[in-house]
């Protein structure tokens, strides 16, 4: 069996060498793999307490949101007995079964499942239930997630194959960083978390990129004035800015393209770890929050769109900015 690790406020999933059960301690936690997957065959046996809903999500991330940005496949009674894209079978939110299994609850179900790229399929008791094409903005590596969401179930004969992975991601926490010259910030690093705080400054990684696919873990601290710099270097031009801080009501706030495109956000990402991701093409860049695409401009200036570093900006005082999972897909 594979080895689980709980996540959140106050999980509780009972594992034994029969299976795992979750107990229903509420919404918000989860139990995930130990480690990450990009293309994997996953099987498992699953029963559901009566009025259940489950899921398991692949690719998932270990903070935010991972039904919103992860490959989540609904498992539930179905009581309602009506096919949408939430019942069991459907990739959540985004596409129903091709085929409903139909409600059921207190049976053992067989499920299989294939990740490949974006191409999704899903068995139930050998009946193909999905074959469907996942979402661009979706992840393409993340862990195998199992979540509480608010029902009993339990889970059996979990069989986790990894397929070969054709997708080519750089690990930027593993690589060297450089702060620009004049950067009064302190900034740490330790186990794949990069800190910043007390002054301000960028911290620059080392590779240079056009095109890319960028995801990261980020915690704002204290309403802190921060940022994510893209396609700038630590002599030259600094790049430009996707915006970390928190207050909804500011005149660029968290998501934001700086001076460019203000974000649509209606919360505050205060104290408490988010996923951020950014997709650039020549001069059209994308910024999702959890998985909510908050800002988009084709009109990036012209000395945004040449090739540059991803860089970290600290800038205010008595705050700090933290990121972690720092992963970027070239293209």
């Amino acid at each position: 069996m594979a080895a689980w690790v709980p996540e959140g406020p106050a999980p509780k999933f009972a594992i034994t060498d029969q299976g795992i059960t979750c107990e229903a301690s509420g919404y918000g936690n989860w139990l995930r793999t130990d480690r990450e997957y990009e293309n994997v065959r996953l099987k498992f046996d699953y029963q559901l307490a009566r009025w259940s809903e489950a899921a398991v999500v692949l690719r998932a991330p270990r903070v935010g949101k991972p039904m919103r940005t992860g490959v989540p496949i609904m498992l539930a009674h179905d009581f309602h007995e009506k096919v949408t894209p939430h019942v069991t079978g459907a990739l959540a939110g985004i596409a129903p079964p091709t085929k409903w299994p139909g409600a059921s609850f207190g049976q053992w179900h067989k499920v299989e499942i294939t990740l490949i790229e974006r191409r999704l399929h899903v068995w139930i008791d050998g009946v193909e239930v999905q074959d469907t094409l996942v979402p661009e903005e979706r992840l393409f590596r993340g862990y195998i997630l199992f979540p509480d969401l608010g029902h009993r179930y339990q889970i059996r004969n979990v069989e986790i194959e990894p397929l070969a992975a054709v997708t080519s991601y750089r690990d930027l926490e593993t690589v060297e960083w450089s702060p620009r010259p004049g950067n009064t910030a302190q900034w740490t690093r330790r186990d794949g978390l990069i800190r910043g705080e007390k002054g301000d400054g960028i911290l620059y990684a080392s590779p240079t990129f056009l095109d890319f696919d960028l995801t990261l873990a980020v915690k704002s601290i204290g309403h802190v004035n921060g940022g994510v710099f893209l396609r700038g270097t630590p002599e030259g031009y600094r790049g430009f800015e996707v915006q970390v801080y928190s207050p909804p009501d500011a005149v660029y706030p968290t998501g934001s393209i700086y001076g460019v495109k203000r974000a649509q956000v209606d919360v505050e990402y205060e104290e408490q770890w988010f996923l951020m991701q950014i997709r650039l093409r020549g001069a059209t860049c994308k910024v999702w929050l959890d998985g909510r695409l908050v800002a988009e401009t084709d009109q990036l200036p012209a000395e945004a769109q040449k090739p540059g570093r991803v860089g970290i900006q600290m800038h205010s005082t008595g705050t700090a900015i933290e990121v972690k999972d720092v992963r970027l897909r070239p293209f």
